[in-house]
């Protein structure tokens, strides 16, 4: 049962941090965006369909009911669960690779955004790319 309610605890921490990651990506540090972009938009959407289903399974299969008591403790049909932030932070790491290339890999949703017309490679000479 540990397993299955750190599971339903790490797949929306898992969300929120891809979500949150995605806001990083800046044109000026990161030069090709939008494969990155996809790929996290990729990971969230997968990962927000099956955390439905999951709390479906949670809820109607297992009968159980998880309430974030505060930081690190649940409450589990009124027994209290502590998970340290490392095994928050293992387990949201899990989650995303497990989407990225493990069990759950998702297969990647290519959207046609064309780079900025500013963009060189780096090993092309301007004046010849032109």
């Amino acid at each position: 049962m540990n397993d299955l309610v750190l599971k339903y605890i790490c797949m929306p921490l898992a969300i929120n941090t891809l979500k949150h990651n995605e806001k990083l990506y800046d044109q000026d540090k990161f030069k090709i965006v939008p494969p990155y972009l996809d790929l996290h938009e990729s990971l969230i959407n997968a990962i927000e369909k099956d955390f439905f289903e999951l709390k479906r399974e949670v809820i109607q299969d297992h009968q159980l009911n998880i309430r974030k008591q505060s930081t690190g403790k649940y409450v589990v049909n009124g027994e209290i669960m502590e998970f340290t932030s490392e095994e928050l932070r293992e387990g949201t790491k899990k989650v995303i690779q497990s989407y990225m290339y493990g069990e759950n890999m998702i297969e990647i949703e290519h959207k046609d955004i064309p780079l900025e017309t500013k963009y060189t490679p780096p090993d092309v000479d301007r004046e010849d790319n032109r």
